[in-house]
């Protein structure tokens, strides 16, 4: 009786192939800013320094892209903008299928990237355009709003991810007070 090596876990197995295409992709996507229009992150971006973790649960990571990150406004109207990835943990993906009214299949999304603003008393998590799902090649798989994005602005339940989110990023622009 022979033992082959058997590689169970669909999360090892993406994570191989996504490494393996990241590091084949020698080009990366460059953000120009012409007249407050910033280029969108492509999936070229993945492996890159190009994004920064800012949140993490057990459903997915989300990354703040430094080069479309703004922090404008004074006091009360203060508010930060950017591209906002989240990479979906297997339970997170399948939680995300599960939960899209059948819109998109379990286990198949593996990243989503959105426009978000975040402000002193409310948030957009998809401010500029809907938020894009993609799956482990960086196919687009539905451009829309699933389970957990939001649309319009909402205030922040305290304590909540989201108000943490807010405070790490007006934390990274400097606001600390």
């Amino acid at each position: 009786m022979g033992t082959a090596d058997v590689d169970a876990s669909w999360w090892s197995k993406t994570m191989k192939k996504l490494d393996k295409w990241a590091s084949q992709s020698s080009s990366s996507s460059s953000s120009s800013s012409s007249g407050g229009v910033v280029a969108e992150p492509t999936a070229n971006d993945v492996k890159s320094n190009r994004w920064i973790e800012v949140q993490k649960n057990q459903y997915y990571t989300t990354y703040v892209d430094r080069k479309s990150f703004k922090a404008d406004g004074t006091a009360q109207g203060r508010y930060v903008t950017g591209y906002f990835k989240r990479v979906y943990t297997p339970i997170g993906s399948q939680r995300l299928g599960q939960t899209s009214n059948g819109r998109v299949k379990p286990d198949v999304i593996t990243h989503s990237i959105t426009f978000s603003k975040f402000g002193v008393k409310s948030y957009s998590g998809a401010y500029r355009g809907l938020p894009l799902y993609y799956d482990v090649h960086g196919n687009l798989i539905y451009e829309g709003v699933l389970e957990g994005q939001r649309v319009v602005f909402e205030s922040y339940i305290p304590d909540s991810p989201e108000e943490q989110l807010k405070d790490t990023l007006f934390h990274m622009a400097g606001w600390d007070y």
